[in-house]
């Protein structure tokens, strides 16, 4: 991996049966306490903590470190006490009301496209860095954004399956952490990894197991992903900054 590009990293627990989440797409708080532990040590870990707006919506997230010990950790590192918030939205569509929005926090930063409703843009400009792209969010340049405007090197991404799946397709997956339960939900209609069942990938997508641990019955694996080969990358489409700051600014 090159300095210049940012780390990406992937969380999820999954059942038995390859689910994370129940056909109603709610938060199950199916794994452990154990688990839960290592899911904060993972987000205490990155710059930026990033999530799809579903997942944003459906769990409520703060997606902060509220963990004294692991804030001191981060400042040791050179790190800010808090992961920069990235919330990645096609929609654009918010609720105001969100945790996110309505909590101290660290900095938070919206990445969605022109279809964002002109209301939203109004209260959200006073509570994120706005950016908005044309049509579709262009996540390799949303990285380039991350990494040249915000001096992030590091970003973990906890949900949910439609971003996993679209940064998979861009190639830009570097590691999955990955919670194995004992637990099994059934269900066609019940989101898998990389969303429903029967939606296949454009390319296979190879791993190798670099870490796993048995605890209490759940498993938990670490694997790195082999990158695809080196095509030319697409001209990048550009995103237009609604609530601009100073560039440059640091978390460190």
């Amino acid at each position: 991996m090159k300095a210049s590009r940012l780390k990406v990293s992937v969380n999820f627990a999954i059942t038995a049966d390859g689910k994370v989440s129940t056909r109603k797409k709610t938060a199950s708080g199916f794994t452990s306490e154990s688990d839960k532990r290592r899911f904060r040590e993972i987000r205490a870990e990155a710059d930026a903590v990033m999530v799809g707006v579903g997942t944003l919506t459906t769990d409520n997230m703060s997606m902060g470190v509220s963990d004294p010990a692991q804030q001191r950790a981060r400042k040791k590192r050179g790190q800010s006490p808090q992961p920069l918030r990235v919330v990645v939205s096609a929609s654009g569509r918010f609720d105001p009301k969100a945790k996110i929005f309505t909590q101290a926090g660290a900095p938070i930063v919206i990445f969605s496209t022109q279809a964002m409703p002109e209301r939203v843009r109004s209260w959200l400009a006073a509570k994120a860095d706005v950016w908005l792209f044309e049509t579709s969010v262009d996540l390799a340049e949303m990285m380039r954004i991350l990494r040249a405007d915000y001096r992030i090197r590091s970003v973990i991404c906890e949900g949910g399956p439609t971003l996993f799946r679209s940064l998979l397709e861009a190639d830009l997956v570097d590691t999955l952490h990955l919670t194995w339960a004992p637990v099994i939900f059934g269900g066609r209609e019940a989101s898998t990894l990389t969303g429903l069942p029967g939606e296949f990938l454009p390319h296979l997508v190879r791993f190798k197991l670099s870490s796993q641990e048995v605890l209490g019955g759940e498993c938990f694996l670490t694997y790195r992903i082999k990158r695809q080969a080196k095509t030319p990358a697409p001209q990048a489409a550009s995103a237009t900054r609604q609530s601009p700051r100073p560039p440059g600014r640091s978390l460190g």
